[in-house]
């Protein structure tokens, strides 16, 4: 009796761990990643996703929101210049992307302004939540132990996709759905996509996708400085 009560416990732990695949790996991924003050930038929700993924507080304003990737690309290129404008906000039809964002059915989602940098709020209900939260999370940002995150989508071309792995920094990477990779920083994406990119991913993130390695990484501070439209790249 006794070895049959010890394997129905097996069993029904074992059908337990198989249920709870998704929880288990977060666990251990809470657990072995040793590196829990830094911030992402990335040019979608994907901040926001990792964060609540790890149980850490939001040390980035890049949440709830996206960049269409040749902004994004500026964004993260003079990234301490851009967080020092203040936000404002434009109407829909404003906007150089007027006709994306149309066909997206996005026309009601704020849509800030960063200089020439237009990001689309869309998980922001009014102008005021996006700017309110905005301001208060960009206060968070750790220039000393930062990550920059990509993807391929919202028009990301081939230009795009070199200009981010052309930037003088290590801790950043980018997701794509193409094999072989061709740039160093490229992470394959096995999920699901299309003939333009990613579909979505902000999802629970694929197996092939480790926290632990994107994210462990020893700290680098944020020194990518361009200004007056300079294309190269100083160190302050």
């Amino acid at each position: 009796m006794k070895g049959i009560y010890i394997k129905r416990k097996l069993n029904n732990f074992r059908q337990w761990i198989q249920k709870r695949p998704y929880e288990i790996r977060r666990f251990f991924t809470k657990l072995f990643l040793k590196n829990k003050d830094f911030t992402i930038i990335s040019n979608n929700c994907w901040a926001g996703r990792a964060y609540q993924y790890l149980d850490m507080p939001y040390l980035s304003p890049t949440v709830g929101l996206y960049f269409f990737a040749p902004d994004y690309i500026k964004f993260i290129s003079d990234l301490r210049r851009y967080l020092d404008m203040p936000l404002k906000f434009i109407e829909p039809a404003e906007s150089k992307y007027y006709e994306e964002v149309q066909k997206r059915n996005q026309t009601d989602k704020p849509i800030g302004i960063l200089g020439d940098v237009e990001i689309v709020f869309l998980h922001y209900k009014s102008q005021a939540e996006a700017l309110e939260k905005w301001n208060r999370r960009k206060a968070r940002v750790n220039f000393d132990n930062i990550f920059i995150k990509m993807s391929r989508m919202d028009l990301c071309t081939e230009k795009e996709i070199q200009e981010f792995d052309l930037l003088p920094f290590k801790n950043k990477f980018f997701l794509n759905n193409r094999l072989p990779q061709k740039y160093t920083s490229e992470v394959y994406w096995n999920e699901e996509w299309h003939d333009e990119g990613i579909y979505r991913d902000t999802e629970p993130f694929p197996g092939n996708i480790s926290l632990i390695q994107l994210l462990g990484k020893r700290p680098e501070q944020y020194k990518i400085v361009k200004t007056n439209g300079d294309e190269n790249n100083a160190v302050d």
